[in-house]
C-alpha cells in the first residue's frame, strides 16, 4: 500500500492524514474479506537511520504506530513496513522488492543508498558534556498531571524560574492548586493556565503571550495526550483523531510556532507504546511514533528536540490502567517509581 503517502490533512483542522485514514479502512477492510495476502505499508522519509538521514516526511511517521499494532493484532496479515529513500533507482527498487519477498522477518524496513536497513532497541550512550540547566521560563503542557507535576517539580529544582504549566481545565484541574503551592514554596513563579493543546490558535496565543514576558521562554516539555484503549476492528477515524489531537497535534503546534525562536530544550514526552507499538492501542501508537518523527525532523533542521518514551509510570494517577499494568507485567516489563524515571531524565 502507497496510500500513506498522501500527508494532506483528512479534513481541514486534522491531525489526521488522509494516508493514515486510508490505511485504517485498508487494514479494517482486508480483515473483512477473504485475501490472504501479507499488508506492506510503504511510507518515504518517515523515519531516521542516522544522523545524516535526516526525516523530511514526519506526518508519515503516524503510519509506522499504526503498522505496528496491525502486526500485533493481526499477524496473520502483516507483512510490515517500509520507508522509501526520497529517490528510487533501480538498485533502491530491487532492494524493496526483495524486502517484500524476504523470508527473514524483517518487518521493519528503510531503504537507503546504504542499504537495506532493518529496525532495532539497543541501549542509549547519553553524553554528559553538555547537560542542560533549566532558566527561565518554561513551558509544561500537561502540568498539571501525574508526569506533568513530577517534572515541574524536577525543573524547579533544577534553575527554572518560572513554570507555566498548562492542561485543559487549568487552574480547575484536580490537584492543580496544591501542585502550583507545593513549587511555589521552592521559591518559583508558577502559572498555571488553561490551554486545549490540540488548539492551534489556543496554542499560537499562549506561546505569544509568554514570548511577551520580561522571563524569556527557554524550553518547553510537552507532557500532554490521552490514551484510549480500541480494537484495530472497532477504530472509527473520529477515535484516531482524539488520540492523535493533542499529543502529536499539540507538538506541531508548538514546533510550528516556536521554529523561529531560540529555545534550549523542545522535550516530547511519548510512550513505549510508540516505540513497538501497543495492542488496543493503535491510535496511541501512532501518535508516539509521530512524536519520534518530528523529533527526527526538528533534529535535521537543526533545532533542539528530545523524545523520551516512557515506560509505566508507579503512580495513582499515571495513564495506565490495572489491566495495562497487568499486561505489561506479564510480559516482563515493570513500572518504574517517579524517581527513576526522573534520574533518566537528569
Amino acid at each position: 500500500s502507497l496510500a500513506g503517502l498522501d500527508e494532506t490533512c483528512a479534513e481541514e483542522g486534522m491531525v489526521t492524514t488522509s494516508g493514515l485514514q486510508s490505511t485504517l479502512a485498508l487494514v479494517q477492510a482486508l480483515e473483512d474479506g477473504a485475501d490472504t495476502a501479507p499488508l506492506w505499508l510503504l511510507t518515504r522519509g518517515a523515519v531516521c537511520t542516522g544522523e545524516d538521514d535526516p526525516v523530511d516526511h514526519p506526518r508519515q511517521g503516524l503510519l509506522w504506530g499504526l503498522g505496528r499494532v496491525v502486526g500485533l493484532e493481526m499477524p496473520h496479515r502483516w507483512g510490515g513496513l517500509i520507508d522509501l529513500p526520497e529517490t528510487l533507482d533501480r538498485q533502491m527498487a530491487a532492494a524493496v522488492v526483495a524486502s517484500l519477498g524476504c523470508d527473514d522477518h524483517e518487518d521493519q524496513v528503510a531503504v537507503r543508498p546504504t542499504g537495506r536497513h532493518v529496525r532495532r532497541l539497543v541501549p542509549s550512550t547519553p553524553s554528559w558534556e553538555q547537560p542542560w540547566t533549566p532558566r527561565g521560563t518554561v513551558l509544561v503542557t500537561g502540568g498539571t498531571g501525574a508526569l506533568g507535576g513530577h517534572v515541574a517539580r524536577w525543573l524547579a529544582e533544577r534553575g527554572a524560574e518560572h513554570l507555566v504549566l498548562t492542561s485543559r481545565r487549568g487552574p480547575d484541574a484536580p490537584g492543580a492548586e496544591a501542585t502550583k503551592q507545593s513549587l511555589a514554596s521552592l521559591g518559583v513563579r508558577v502559572s498555571v493556565v488553561a490551554c486545549d493543546v490540540s488548539q492551534r490558535s489556543a496554542v499560537h496565543e499562549l506561546v505569544d503571550t509568554l514570548l511577551a514576558d520580561s522571563c524569556p521562554l527557554t524550553a518547553v516539555v510537552h507532557a500532554a495526550g490521552i490514551g484510549t484503549f480500541c480494537p484495530l476492528g472497532e477504530l472509527s477515524v473520529s477515535g484516531l483523531e482524539a488520540d492523535l489531537a493533542g499529543k502529536v497535534g499539540g507538538a506541531w503546534h508548538l514546533h510550528e510556532r516556536l521554529s523561529g525562536h531560540p529555545l534550549d530544550a523542545f522535550v516530547l514526552f511519548g510512550s513505549i507504546a510508540g516505540l513497538w507499538g501497543s495492542g488496543g492501542q493503535a491510535g496511541y501508537s501512532a501518535a508516539n511514533a509521530g512524536l519520534t518523527a518530528l523529533a527526527h525532523h526538528r533534529r535535521g533542521r537543526g533545532l533542539p528536540a528530545t523524545v523520551l518514551h516512557w515506560g509505566a509510570w508507579a503512580d495513582e494517577r499515571g495513564m495506565a490502567d490495572a489491566e495495562a499494568m497487568r499486561q505489561l507485567r506479564r510480559r516482563g516489563v515493570l513500572p518504574v517509581a517517579p524517581e527513576g524515571f526522573l534520574a533518566a531524565l537528569d
